[in-house]
């Protein structure tokens, strides 16, 4: 009886432990290296849970509202503190075909639904989180001899430190894309606004922001493979003396996205691996996210405006770097921006799906912040 009881409760801690190290997921997905919670700071997961709190009770609000109809998603627009709005576009779930440069790197892709922004993350947006009231250290936290007098929990959320130089690199910031945030940096904004807006927000997986991109084409562009019909959508090839251009002067894709080829390249939440098939070790995956365990290098998706039309198809794949901080003369490098990237920006996504507190920690805290000491800027 005493042996039973015994092997009883170490079946009870066993199973607790691995409640404890594996989050159970709120999705099928398929995601490497797995999700757990070794390792986990202990105040960025305090906020996460207060903000997954204003979620669900937000989501709770809007059950009896028309987000969603037949639970798939449907167009709306979400207001910032700053008075700024970020307009949400649907897209339902489904599957394509993911090819990479390799003939061997074929993937069929399954999605849940989720919102995409209807354009890439705006200065109006973005530089209200930028600049920060309260001091920050150079992790974005606010010193110690201040945290007892901060009276909203949105002031623990990490911010940038104030800019070395402008990081707009002179060009115009009214209505234009914001531009040289780091993935940290992308990261906390998503974060930040989640609080405000009691809706998960996170950037895009390669494999969302894709499917997003090509709705439903199998072209090289969402347009089809036409070169001579790029310039009706895309911002590209541009003279080095250019610059980037107001979201919206170019025609959508079919699902209503603007500027998903050219104007400014975009961040996603994939570590850059060659072969993907190779790396999943199958062929059929759902929700698939390659989880970033160093700083570089990260997908970037969509080229830029100063890109050549190769370069700006859908499936175009655009490495990060160490030297996109070449320039920023600090030791150690920025956290929070990439000081050489006038054409790097972002689009935000909002899974229709709730992830759980240990889910969020992940998509906010996602990589390694800091660059390492063998970081090459030349």
């Amino acid at each position: 009886m005493k042996t039973l009881l015994l092997l009883t409760l170490l079946t009870l801690i066993n199973n607790s432990s691995a409640t404890t190290n594996t989050p159970h997921p709120s999705q099928k997905a398929d995601i490497k290296p797995a999700l757990t919670t070794e390792g986990i700071d202990k105040e960025e997961m305090r906020i996460t849970k207060i903000i997954h709190k204003r979620i669900l009770k937000q989501q709770a609000i809007e059950n009896k509202a028309k987000h969603t109809i037949n639970k798939q998603p449907i167009a709306y627009t979400d207001k910032l503190d700053s008075g700024a709005s970020l307009e949400m576009l649907p897209i339902k779930a489904g599957s394509f075909t993911w090819q990479g440069t390799d003939s061997s790197d074929t993937l069929q892709v399954t999605l849940s639904p989720f919102w995409i922004g209807k354009t890439e993350v705006t200065w109006e947006q973005y530089q209200p989180f930028m600049n920060a009231e309260i001091t920050r250290e150079k992790n974005g936290q606010a010193p110690a001899y201040i945290r007892k007098s901060i009276t909203s929990d949105i002031d623990f959320i990490a911010r940038p430190t104030p800019q070395y130089y402008p990081i707009n690199h002179s060009m115009q910031i009214l209505k234009r894309p914001a531009i040289g945030m780091t993935h940290h940096a992308a990261n906390k904004f998503c974060q930040w606004i989640s609080y405000q807006t009691g809706h998960f927000y996170r950037l895009p997986t390669e494999a969302e922001w894709e499917y997003a991109c090509r709705a439903d084409s199998k072209t090289k562009f969402s347009w089809g493979n036409n070169p001579q019909d790029a310039s009706k959508y895309a911002w590209f090839n541009d003279s080095p003396s250019s610059h980037y251009k107001q979201p919206g002067q170019k025609k959508p894709n079919p699902w209503g996205i603007l500027d998903m080829h050219g104007n400014v390249l975009e961040l996603t939440l994939d570590q850059f691996t060659p072969n993907r098939q190779k790396y999943f070790g199958k062929k059929n995956v759902t929700n698939p996210w390659i989880k970033a365990t160093k700083p570089y290098q990260h997908v970037t998706k969509g080229g830029h405006w100063k890109h050549k039309l190769k370069d700006i198809t859908a499936s175009s794949r655009h490495p990060s770097k160490p030297n996109w901080k070449a320039t920023d003369p600090q030791n150690t490098k920025s956290l929070w921006y990439f000081s050489d990237t006038p054409w790097l920006g972002m689009r935000i996504v909002r899974p229709a799906n709730i992830p759980t507190p240990e889910e969020m920690y992940h998509y906010w805290n996602s990589g390694t912040a800091a660059d390492s000491k063998f970081a090459k800027y030349k």
